[in-house]
């Protein structure tokens, strides 16, 4: 389970245009049907909307199928407002998270419920980089998260061995990244080797129209991009008390997306991208998050 520092300060909740229940179901089913109603069954047109009920249902014209705007998406089943759920979807891209203690405080739910919320959009923008190929210019890096090059030595007592890519701009800065963990037994610390590069590029990379470079030693790695691993593991530090291994890879990729998404532009592109993932991404269950790894580590190549 996660923690948080006490000390951290949140700026005030605003969550722009969305200050309704209504401006939130709203959001959804124009993110749900962008050019209109279409009925998942049987692909008519026409519809009959059904308001008797918090969130509206939609019955098929033709063959009277009835569906919800949260159907498919990371808030079906949900019994939260979805005025909450937007709240906490705007206090996750705050520069460094939110952790399953403060949210539970500010939007007055409980820890699980946090935990919960904050997990399932994990869970999307895990799945949705999943899809995302690195393409161009990609640098491969085999890494270490937790350790400090300047002095040489583990900070962590969980350090993790990690392979790290990503495309690179015009200047040479990493642009799209993800950091994806190795396999390795708890008293081991590694780096990845080669088969376990050559994994990472297989899964991760659109290798027709890309020009990889991997960089497998210590001190020949690509600098830019050691630097992005170094700044997520000081970002995760400086919001979450402890981060299990069991976990660990959908905190990495929550500040990977996180960190694309805030280059793509300001803070209405950035919420309007994370709402758009959550809507196409279906949910996933709390038994289910207990039950397996989310977005396993790298297997390295046989």
């Amino acid at each position: 389970m996660e923690g948080g520092h006490p000390e951290t300060i949140l700026p005030p909740l605003n969550c722009c245009r969305y200050t309704s229940e209504q401006d939130c179901v709203e959001a959804l089913i124009a993110l749900k049907w962008p050019n209109g109603y279409i009925c998942p069954r049987c692909a008519h047109p026409h519809c009959s909307r059904l308001t008797t009920r918090r969130i509206p249902l939609f019955e098929c014209g033709k063959c009277a199928y009835q569906t919800s705007p949260l159907v498919g998406t990371i808030f079906e089943g949900t019994h939260l407002p979805l005025l909450k759920w937007f709240q906490a979807m705007e206090l996750f891209l705050l520069p460094d998270g939110i952790s399953a203690m403060r949210l539970s405080r500010v939007i007055h739910v409980t820890y699980k419920t946090a935990w919960l919320m904050l997990h399932k959009i994990r869970h999307a923008i895990g799945e949705f980089d999943t899809r995302e190929l690195l393409s161009g210019d990609v640098k491969v890096n085999s890494d270490l998260y937790g350790f400090d090059p300047s002095r040489g030595q583990l900070l962590y007592s969980r350090s993790s061995a990690v392979v790290a890519g990503c495309t690179v701009t015009d200047a040479g800065e990493p642009e799209h990244v993800k950091i994806q963990l190795v396999p390795q037994n708890r008293r081991e610390i590694r780096r990845a080797n080669r088969r376990e590069l050559a994994a990472f590029i297989t899964e991760n990379v659109e290798i027709r129209t890309s020009e990889i470079q991997s960089f497998p030693i210590a001190y020949r790695l690509y600098t830019p991009l050691r630097k992005v691993v170094r700044e997520a593991w000081g970002s995760l530090r400086s919001t979450y008390v402890a981060l299990g291994r069991k976990y660990l890879q959908a905190y990495l990729n929550e500040y990977t997306v996180r960190r694309r998404l805030r280059l793509s532009g300001g803070k209405a592109t950035m919420s309007h991208k994370l709402l758009c993932i959550c809507v196409a991404i279906p949910t996933i269950s709390y038994h289910q998050l207990i039950a397996r790894i989310p977005n396993p580590p790298l297997v390295a190549a046989a």
